[in-house]
């Protein structure tokens, strides 16, 4: 294999730098390197500006002749060997590559993150997770990100290159999303967790990301999270709790106790028919991961299918937010605790809601989601963490016991029970 760089005999003062490639009859290809060079100064023996040139470039082209000499031999070993498919235009793409010129707009992708991105993101109906469609809820958290991105370009008036994502944009990209944006910690770290993905993408793909994405200090952030959870005791409050005939909070009621008692998310429990139900069980296929689950059916829940000869009515996600707000204050379940709520604070452009961390009245933060953080920390403990899991559809035990909400008094106070029972 022989690498040659060279100009060609002509008129003008400063000709084009050519790069040619050849290996016996696998490779013999030419192109135009896009760096130009006073014919005077140029040493067609060495291949190189002459050292004794006052020219300013003399350094900056000698060094990127050096760099792209190597990149070409490196790659077309790995290409060849590797058995890639050397196409006719493999030397011009690899020089684009290199000095990160793209004559052709679609092809954008190749030297854009942001780029990159949008074409990922529309691609991803072909693509797989775990063998598995990518689900619209992820794409969908794949354009926040994106759209993010493309904000921070705004913003710092620059077009992110992918070796541009290195610790420098890093640093740049948490202070962004801290101080403009206000986001939490925990939302901060879905956006780089992405695009630690992504970069690692581009990385197999063979295009110049920057390595610096695997440094350790390239870290996914994550916070403490205040989500609160219901006990045994909260939930008899609500299941006696007066309504004084409210047909509404009625079926709020028996739509958050079928929550409480199978642990599964709103967007499984909500879409529940009769045909689910078998033999005292449930049978379904969760929305989010495509799972099938089964669980056997709590004596409240047997309850509530009586009483209605199947499910109660399903309502959006917003109003069942809301109305288990209400719920559990009717059920006095209102003693101040830490968490954290969506708060809107400022006013005209300068309003801005975000998620705050205070001591609220625990109603105020009872969601959809206290159905399975309840549903698992009850359990816990009770049966072993496999079971729960099978049901939570938890992948690692890790994970499960980080989504628990046992409070270190609770723990406390169950070995003080065992103690005095010795």
């Amino acid at each position: 294999m022989r690498i040659k760089f060279f100009i060609l005999n002509g008129k003008s003062d400063y000709p084009s730098i050519h790069v040619r490639i050849w290996d016996s009859k696998r490779i013999d290809q030419k192109t135009k390197t896009g760096l130009k060079v006073n014919r005077n100064d140029w040493n067609p023996k060495k291949e190189r500006v002459r050292l004794r040139s006052d020219s300013p470039t003399k350094d900056f082209i000698n060094t990127n002749l050096e760099q792209l000499s190597r990149k070409l031999a490196d790659t077309y070993i790995m290409d060849y060997n590797g058995r890639k498919h050397i196409s006719s235009s493999w030397l011009k793409e690899q020089v684009q590559n290199h000095f990160g010129h793209i004559e052709d707009e679609k092809l954008g992708y190749k030297i854009y993150f942001t780029d990159w991105i949008d074409k990922y993101i529309k691609d991803s109906d072909d693509k797989l997770y775990r063998g598995k469609p990518i689900s619209e809820r992820t794409i969908q958290d794949y354009k926040t990100t994106w759209n993010k991105l493309l904000q921070f370009e705004k913003k710092h008036n620059t077009k992110l290159r992918h070796e541009s994502i290195d610790l420098k944009f890093y640093r740049k990209w948490v202070k962004y999303l801290r101080e403009v944006d206000k986001l939490s910690d925990n939302s901060i770290g879905g956006h780089i967790s992405n695009i630690k993905l992504w970069a690692k993408n581009i990385d197999i793909e063979g295009l110049p990301i920057s390595r610096e994405y695997r440094h350790s200090e390239f870290m996914t952030i994550t916070a403490k999270t205040y989500d609160v959870y219901l006990n045994e005791d909260e939930i008899e409050m609500i299941k006696k709790a007066d309504l004084k005939g409210s047909e509404r909070l009625e079926n709020t009621r028996d739509l958050f106790l079928i929550g409480l008692r199978t642990g599964l998310r709103i967007s499984d429990f909500m879409r529940l028919e009769k045909f689910n139900i078998d033999d005292d069980q449930i049978k379904t296929k969760t929305k989010k991961t495509g799972e099938d689950v089964i669980i056997p059916m709590h004596k409240d829940v047997k309850k509530i299918i009586k009483k209605y000869d199947g499910l109660p009515k399903a309502i959006s996600d917003q109003k069942f937010n809301l109305y288990v707000k209400e719920l559990c204050g009717i059920a006095e379940i209102t003693n101040k605790v830490q968490g954290a709520k969506m708060v809107t604070e400022g006013k005209g452009k300068n309003k801005i809601t975000r998620k705050k961390i205070n001591l609220y009245h625990k109603n105020e933060l009872i969601s959809s989601h206290t159905c399975r953080r309840s549903f698992a920390t009850n359990l816990y403990g009770k049966l072993p963490n496999m079971t729960i899991m099978a049901i939570t559809g938890h992948k690692t035990e890790a994970q499960f016991l980080k989504y628990l909400k046992t409070s270190k008094q609770e723990h406390a106070d169950k070995l003080k029970e065992l103690w005095e029972t010795k």
